[in-house]
């Protein structure tokens, strides 16, 4: 069997890292185009401009960080279909032990594999197909847990831009709204100052989402290519039943 390799440390690093990446440009942007005017935005500057909209954003960009690390942790072929747990699965089944089947997996922290297997052996005695279909339903549902599980990070990555642009409306109301009352004419430097600022949190949005969807994409592909691999390995634990008439274990 071959199952979905973890990301590796490094990259998982540079996917982290990500955001800061992003904005480095945004503020290199700041600074060239400030030089002229007495400007010289820093990274914590741009942060401020987004006012409380970017700090609700700066939270999410945190969660989603804490999201993927857990992810990485608990999405694995050594947590959902351990290779010792596998081998024992299937001993016990080519030996008959099946209560000791149901007992493992009801167990705390007991695997994918061996959720699935202990639902289809509890349908032994109604035959081999009835075994396989129930092995199928607890394996879709199992699936939807931890499919589930990883939406929080497609929720993030679509909200976090939204909240961005609902900042950059809200500031550039606030900006116009200074401006209309403002006596005399209008300074187009003070118009274009206020309108940059709004943008910083759309600007911090998308600095967010963007790789918050690509990580959920990572794992969502993890999750079916694990799914696939130990639902297989269950099948072939199970094989021994197509022969079962009913024997009690």
């Amino acid at each position: 069997m071959t199952l979905a390799p973890a990301i590796p440390t490094r990259i998982v690093t540079r996917i982290l890292a990500l955001p800061l990446t992003l904005a480095a440009p945004a503020t290199a942007f700041a600074q060239s185009a400030g030089k002229g005017a007495g400007l010289n935005y820093s990274l914590i500057d741009l942060i401020k401009f987004g006012g409380l909209v970017g700090y609700i954003i700066i939270f999410m960009s945190v969660v989603a960080v804490a999201l993927v690390v857990e992810y990485a942790l608990s999405i694995r072929a050594k947590r959902l279909a351990p290779e010792d747990e596998v081998s024992k699965l299937r001993e016990m089944v080519a030996l008959g032990e099946y209560d000791a089947v149901e007992k493992h997996a009801d167990e705390d922290g007991a695997s994918f594999v061996a959720k699935v297997v202990a639902e289809g052996v509890k349908e032994r005695s109604r035959g081999y197909g009835a075994v396989v279909k129930s092995m199928e339903d607890t394996a879709d549902s199992e699936t939807g847990k931890l499919l589930r599980k990883i939406e929080h990070l497609n929720i993030i990555a679509n909200i976090a831009p939204m909240l961005g642009l609902l900042g950059t409306v809200m500031g550039m109301v606030n900006s116009f709204n200074q401006i209309s009352v403002a006596v005399g004419g209008v300074d187009p430097r003070r118009l274009a100052g206020g309108i940059f600022e709004a943008l910083m949190t759309t600007v911090m949005g998308l600095i967010v989402a963007i790789p918050a969807l690509y990580m959920f994409g990572i794992f969502r592909n993890r999750v079916d290519s694990i799914v696939s691999d130990a639902s297989s390995e269950a099948a072939g634990i199970v094989e021994p039943l197509k022969n079962h008439r009913g024997a009690v274990g």
